[in-house]
C-alpha cells in the first residue's frame, strides 16, 4: 500500500485517524468525585482489549456503598498500558446514599463523596 500511496500521503491518512479519534467523546479518569444524592458522573472508561471495546458481558453494573456505575456512550480514553488513546464504554456512578468510600474501578481508585 505505501508503495502505491507513497510515505507522505499514509503519513497523511494516520493523522487524519489521529484527528477523527481526538474529536470523540473523550472520557476523563476522575480521581475525587463530590456528588450530591440522585447526581450521576461519568468517572472513568471501560476498555477491552488495545484498540477495541469491552464485550457487552464486561458491561455488568456494579454496586457500591453510596451508589453504583453504569455504563453510557463509546468514546475514548488514555491508557497507559495500550500507550495511547483506546475505546471504550463511560463509567458512570450515580450516588445514591450519602457517605464517603474510597472505590476500585478498573484497577484505578477513585474517592467518592456524597452528600
Amino acid at each position: 500500500m505505501l508503495r502505491r500511496i507513497g510515505i507522505p500521503a499514509a503519513a497523511m491518512l494516520l493523522f487524519a485517524a489521529s484527528a477523527v479519534a481526538q474529536g470523540q467523546n473523550v472520557v476523563p479518569y476522575r480521581e475525587n468525585v463530590q456528588l450530591k444524592v440522585g447526581q450521576a458522573m461519568v468517572v472513568h472508561g471501560l476498555r477491552g482489549d488495545c484498540g477495541q471495546l469491552p464485550a457487552k458481558s464486561k458491561m455488568k453494573p456494579v454496586q457500591f456503598q453510596t451508589g453504583h456505575v453504569q455504563y453510557g456512550k463509546q468514546g475514548v480514553r488514555r491508557s497507559k498500558s495500550c500507550g495511547g488513546m483506546t475505546p471504550v464504554y463511560e463509567a458512570i456512578f450515580v450516588a445514591e446514599r450519602p457517605g464517603k468510600e474510597r472505590i476500585e474501578l478498573f484497577g484505578d481508585p477513585i474517592s467518592i463523596t456524597v452528600r
